[in-house]
């Protein structure tokens, strides 16, 4: 057995020392940006017994302290406490401490001080506004994931300043059609949207889903939401989110044709920059699945930017109108991308066709932002009579995964002319199916020493992370359980805590944040702007300037591996040794929280399963944090 390590002497240390004569410590781990003063403030101390750091120690003193990092005084002392009476997590590997200082409300900026070890977190901020900066920095990545927009040195910076995309020959202003690259009658305006991921591929499936997720986050705190968030757009009278949501809704509104149908997916050329992408553009089929997305993002935002917009708001409506009348025509027609099956391979990356389930759950969203844009009973009707067929429903379930059905019956529920029936039964199935093993009552038995339980870790577990924060958000934006009002919310916000550092790796899971008070952040992602070897973007401190800020990224994954051609079998000699660019040990075999590196080499090592972005990810992190900025 390794023999541990960390020896530490017991040097009487004075009261009034600050930061600076101390070492910031991996063991002791908090919010790297901070929290509101109403906050619970949990640090988390660790030892590691399992995973890639087992032979490290660390065994922390007996007092504890919060340290005013300006005035250096001791504001708060307590011991330690641990969790579970000693016994190591699972889930992490580590046997863990919590320090309380949610007492301390007072703003300032501060650090968590183990007196004996002379040891500290990172320095963090209490403060009211502790996350607007951080969310305007995350929104802002939306803005850099624009497709056929500038990107001026003065909005993005001069680091990451680049030319609009994919206007060049046969490129999006008229992309052709997939498997008719030859037949010019099929070309297509398809300019906008977002790059989808580390890919540049724009799914019609998953940008409506960007937009609706946008727009529910405006309404369920609009406040939060203002018009200075350093856009293009910013200063026109109009909440950035919504100028955001409005530039997808003009690239789906292309994607329509005449008859109402509308594109499935758009496959992009990538390069690095985005701007020097030359080869073509080509578009897939539309769908049906596709079709009904774009109507309940056409209906959903003709509603809400109708203030702001009344000639859109009509536009977006005949389009939602005339394409929910093509799909009701047309209820089963399917378009596979990427599939050698269907003769589209190379098209897009990931598959955007759904199951029967998939289109059950699309039909509902259509109608029901049909019928809360128009008032038109047939709408009504044809949710209320299926409503029971969607998973929550059917299956008396409520998890990460299904976010989608569940958001879906929770805004019913607010609907004024809801059937009160119905109504009730939504809420009282949410209620029971979140006080379920997996959600609530793993909270209630203190199963997570890093206070935010989720079962799986698995491919975008940060993207998880956030949904689950919204699971318990929702209890507080319907009401369904006011005796857990108060509780609810500091329960949401420890899924915040946990991405932007009180996790096992110390690790906030955004891009280059050093500059808004992350002094560990993530400093390079899988992103075919952002790639391995750029002298410009690939790691901070490595390159010049590395990737922008605040872009989340997948999260630890218990199913890593490398490719399955590694290590002998990858065609030549060449691409063999690329198995071996970088040691992935450290990722295979460890506890899932632990499950995670920062390192963006693609094939064979494929680092996308753990460091890619995904607009998914990103939307789900701005609307949970958004519910804590005022």
């Amino acid at each position: 057995m390794l023999k541990k390590f960390f020896l530490f002497s017991l040097i009487a240390v004075p009261l009034f020392l600050g930061a600076q004569a101390y070492k910031p410590t991996n063991y002791i781990v908090v919010d790297q940006f901070g929290y509101l003063p109403e906050s619970r403030k949990i640090a988390v101390i660790r030892n590691p017994e399992q995973g890639f750091d087992a032979a490290e120690t660390f065994k922390p003193g007996r007092t504890y302290a919060l340290v005013d990092a300006k005035s250096k005084r001791h504001v708060f002392k307590s011991k330690p406490v641990a969790w579970n009476n000693g016994s190591i997590d699972p889930s992490s590997g580590d046997i863990v401490w919590h320090f309380d200082f949610s007492s301390v409300t007072k703003e300032g900026t501060y650090f968590v001080l183990d007196i004996e070890r002379r040891v500290r977190s990172h320095e963090f901020q209490i403060s009211a506004n502790v996350y607007k900066e951080i969310l305007k920095q995350a929104f802002k990545t939306f803005y850099y994931q624009r497709a056929g927009f500038p990107k001026t040195a003065k909005i993005a910076g001069e680091g990451w300043a680049d030319g609009a995309s994919h206007l060049g020959k046969l490129q999006d202003p008229n992309c052709r059609q997939w498997g008719l690259q030859n037949d010019a009658s099929t070309e297509k305006d398809v300019r906008g949207g977002w790059y989808d991921a580390g890919d540049f591929n724009k799914y019609t499936n998953w940008t409506s889903d960007y937009i609706i997720y946008m727009l529910l986050a405006y309404e369920e705190n609009p406040k939060a939401w203002t018009d200075d968030f350093n856009i293009p757009e910013s200063g026109n009278s109009i909440p950035d989110i919504l100028d955001e949501a409005i530039f997808g809704l003009e690239h789906l509104l292309r994607l329509q044709f005449s008859s109402g149908s509308v594109i499935s997916i758009v496959g992009l050329d990538e390069a690095s920059p985005p701007s020097s992408a030359s080869k073509p553009s080509y578009w897939g089929s539309p769908s049906t699945s596709s079709t009904l997305s774009a109507v309940a993002a056409y209906a959903y935002g003709a509603k809400v930017v109708k203030p702001y917009n009344e000639k859109l708001a009509a536009k977006l409506t005949e389009a939602a109108k005339l394409s929910w009348d093509w799909a009701e025509a047309n209820p089963n027609m399917k378009f596979y991308n990427n599939s050698a099956q269907h003769g589209t391979q190379g098209l897009g990356a990931g598959q955007q066709e759904v199951d029967d389930m998939g289109l059950i759950e699309k039909r509902l969203q259509a109608a029901l932002r049909m019928y809360d844009l128009t008032g038109n009973e047939v709408y009504k009707k044809i949710f209320e009579d299926n409503y029971k067929k969607l998973k929550m429903i059917a299956w008396t379930l409520v998890f990460p995964f299904g976010e989608y059905n569940q958001d879906l019956l929770l805004y019913y529920t607010k609907l004024p002319k809801a059937d009160p029936v119905i109504v009730e039964h939504i809420k009282a199935v949410y209620k029971q199916a979140t006080d379920t093993i997996h959600n609530l009552f793993a909270i209630k038995n203190n199963d997570d020493p890093y206070l935010s339980y989720q079962k799986d870790y698995v491919w975008g577990s940060n993207g998880t992370k956030a949904k689950q924060g919204n699971i318990y958000y929702n209890l507080v934006q319907y009401n369904i359980m006011p005796e857990m009002q108060d509780e609810a919310k500091k329960i949401a916000e420890y899924y915040i805590h946990y991405l932007h550092g009180v996790n096992p790796l110390n690790k906030c899971y955004l891009t280059n944040m050093s500059a808004y008070g992350a002094e560990n952040s993530v400093n390079q992602i899988y992103h075919m702007w952002f790639v391995q070897g750029s002298k410009k973007w690939d790691e901070v401190g490595k390159s010049t300037y590395g990737p922008p800020p605040g872009f989340i990224t997948g999260g630890p994954n218990k199913e890593y591996d490398w490719d399955k051609c590694c290590p002998e079998n990858c065609d030549s000699k060449e691409n063999n040794a690329k198995c071996f660019e970088l040691d992935v040990k450290p990722l295979k075999n460890q506890p899932a929280q632990k499950s995670y590196m920062d390192f963006n080499q693609g094939w064979p090592l494929n680092s996308w399963s753990v460091g890619e972005n995904s607009n998914g990810y990103q939307v789900q992190y701005l609307r949970l944090l958004s519910k804590f900025v005022k």
